[in-house]
């Protein structure tokens, strides 16, 4: 994969890069917008991503950011975790599904 490549869907936007130099890690940003809605939300909305991000294993090495749309406002806790999934399986980051190491 090359850096700065990006993958979406209608709730969210992952743009991820390898790291230079390479770590064992993989880091997360966040970025919740003022088109999500007041503070708390943005708030709970950024607290939501990182919960659904920490519950998977992960190939080293990335740096992710996740970018909320406004498709997903409203959304439960669950579609969160499934879109989230979806998008770090399809770019690759993600070794495992999410859903089934918590529930």
């Amino acid at each position: 994969m090359e850096s700065g490549e990006s993958w979406s869907d209608r709730k969210f936007v992952l743009v991820a890069s390898n790291q230079t130099p390479p770590s064992v890690t993989t880091r997360f940003g966040f970025s919740v917008s003022k088109r999500i809605g007041n503070a708390v939300i943005r708030n709970q909305m950024k607290r939501r991503l990182r919960t659904a991000v920490t519950n998977c294993d992960y190939s080293g090495g990335w740096d992710a950011v996740l970018i909320a749309r406004k498709g997903s406002v409203g959304c439960t806790y669950k579609e969160i975790e499934r879109s989230v999934s979806r998008l770090l399986m399809k770019s690759g980051i993600a070794t495992d599904r999410l859903e089934s190491k918590t529930r």
